[in-house]
Formats: C-alpha cells, sequence, structure tokens
C-alpha cells in the first residue's frame, strides 16, 4: 500500500501517516521482506492451477434405504 502511494506522488513519510504507520515499523518492514518479491515474483505472476474434480459414477453412491 505505501509503493502504491508514493507512485502516485506521495512521499514516504506522507503515505505512512495516511496508513497510520511509524517510519520505524516500515523500516523494519522492509528489512525483512525486502527482496521477496523477487523471489516469489514467477510465482506471484503465475495463474492460479485450476482443482481437478473427480466425477462419482452412478455405481459408486451409496444406496440409499
Amino acid at each position: 500500500m505505501i509503493e502504491t502511494l508514493t507512485a502516485e506522488g506521495l512521499s514516504v513519510a506522507e503515505a505512512l501517516r495516511s496508513v497510520g504507520m511509524r517510519e520505524a515499523e516500515y523500516d523494519r518492514w522492509r528489512v525483512e521482506y525486502n527482496g521477496l518479491g523477487r523471489t516469489l515474483g514467477s510465482l506471484l505472476c503465475a495463474k492460479p492451477k485450476p482443482v481437478k474434480r473427480t466425477r462419482r459414477t452412478v455405481s459408486s453412491r451409496k444406496p440409499s434405504l
């Protein structure tokens, strides 16, 4: 969210204030997660694979009483 606001032209300090985050928290977050987008970049951009569902046949159903 901070990156989006800074891309729109706000300074980092103004973006942090609008979100309600302190600069120290933001700096700690950047140190911890910096480069995560590069590591997971291909996974974040990939389309999710559809879940294959198997169909039950009539013979696999339990008989109702």
